[in-house]
C-alpha cells in the first residue's frame, strides 16, 4: 500500500494548498500520484489530506478518490491518525511536494528496503548534495551529520492501533532531483527550470 500525505497547511506558499500549487502546469499531487501510479510492486493507494485541507480532499474526490482527513496536526500526526485505523502491513508514504520523483525513485526505495528490517525507514539525502535546491527545506541531522528527507518512508505496521513514529532508520538516497522539495513560492520556479532542464537532458 501506497498513502500519499497531502494535508500541510501551506504556510509559506503564502497560504495555497501545497498539494495544488502547480508546477509546469500540473498541480503537485499529480505528479505524485503518476509516480506511485506506475509502480506495479504497490497494489493499492491512500490519500491523507486534512482539515487545513479541503480543497484538495475535494478535488481528489472529484478524481474518484476518497482520502482520509487528519485533524491537521502536521505531517506525522496526521500520518499517526490514518495508520491508527489501518490494518497490519507495509506502507510507503510520499510526500506530494517532490514534482522530480519518479516510479523509478520508488522503485528503488522498495528494493533497498529489502535489505532493512527496521519498522520504520525514512530515505533521506546527504545534505551536501542537494544544498540550494530547495529554499528552505527540513534538515535533520544524525550523529554530526546532516540530510534531507527525499519525501519517501516505508513504514511496518505490525499491531493495530498507534505505534510510535519518532525514530526512523534513516536510508540514505543518492538521487540528488529528490532534493527538488516545493516549499516555496520560490521553489515552484527552481522546480520547473529543474524540471525542463532534466526533461532537455532526456531529449538530448
Amino acid at each position: 500500500m501506497s498513502v500519499i500525505m497531502c494535508g500541510g497547511r501551506g504556510r509559506r506558499m503564502g497560504g495555497r494548498e501545497k498539494p495544488l500549487v502547480e508546477v509546469l502546469g500540473k498541480p503537485l499531487i499529480k505528479y505524485a500520484i503518476e509516480a506511485v501510479e506506475g509502480c506495479q510492486e504497490i497494489t493499492g493507494l491512500d490519500f491523507v489530506t486534512s482539515i487545513n485541507t479541503p480543497l484538495t480532499t475535494r478535488f481528489l474526490r472529484q478524481m474518484g478518490y476518497e482520502p482520509f482527513i487528519g485533524s491537521g496536526g502536521g505531517f506525522l500526526n496526521d500520518l499517526s491518525e490514518y495508520l491508527a485505523k489501518k490494518g497490519e502491513g507495509s506502507y510507503l508514504v510520499v510526500s506530494c511536494d517532490v514534482p522530480t520523483m519518479t516510479t523509478y525513485h520508488i522503485q528503488e526505495a522498495l528494493r533497498i528496503s529489502q535489505r532493512h528490517g527496521e519498522e520504520y525507514l525514512m530515505y533521506v539525502l546527504p545534505l551536501e548534495s542537494v544544498r540550494g535546491l530547495s529554499k528552505n527545506p527540513t534538515i535533520i541531522e544524525r550523529g554530526g551529520v546532516h540530510f534531507q528527507p527525499a519525501g519517501l518512508r516505508l513504514i511496518r505496521k505490525k499491531s493495530v492501533g498507534p505505534q510510535n513514529h519518532s525514530n526512523p532508520k534513516l536510508v540514505v538516497l543518492h538521487f540528488r532531483e529528490l532534493g527538488m522539495n516545493v516549499n516555496t513560492l520560490d521553489d515552484i520556479k527552481a522546480a520547473e527550470s529543474y524540471l525542463k532542464a532534466l526533461r532537455d537532458l532526456a531529449k538530448s
